[in-house]
């Protein structure tokens, strides 16, 4: 039963904080001349940092049977990836022309994030014991 309610806080949270950065995104874009296409990459950079941060924040201990760890994983990638498109999006827009750069530095991350997977999933089976 515990499991279910933390798992609801943790829904909750994400709605709420998603409302919150979608708010933002839309002062920020007005702030700046009215340039709305800032929106997207100023609402996925805060959404991927939010995911991020609930990533790095979910415990094991927390949600007791579930595989926790994959929540966190979800969490990171996707946050990683929305933060990074919407970096990069400014960067290009800031810099123009760099756009080899910045898809090798996507391919590259995305190498990263695929290597810390692996390495959290066989820690993960390591940690369950043999029966």
């Amino acid at each position: 039963m515990g499991s279910g309610r933390t798992r609801s806080n943790y829904e909750s949270f994400i709605v709420a904080y998603v409302l919150f950065s979608f708010a933002i995104a839309l002062l920020v874009a007005w702030s700046q001349k009215q340039e709305w296409i800032l929106f997207i990459p100023v609402f996925l950079i805060e959404v991927g940092v939010g995911y991020l941060a609930l990533g790095f924040v979910i415990r094991p201990a927390e949600l007791h049977k579930r595989p926790v760890m994959r929540d966190a994983y979800y969490y990171v990638l996707w946050g990683s990836i929305s933060a990074l498109i919407g970096l990069e999006w400014l960067i290009n827009r800031q810099y123009p022309g760099n756009v080899p750069l910045l898809v090798a530095l996507f391919i590259v991350w995305m190498g990263v994030i695929a290597a810390g997977m692996a390495i959290g999933r066989n820690r993960e089976r390591a940690d369950v014991p043999k029966q």
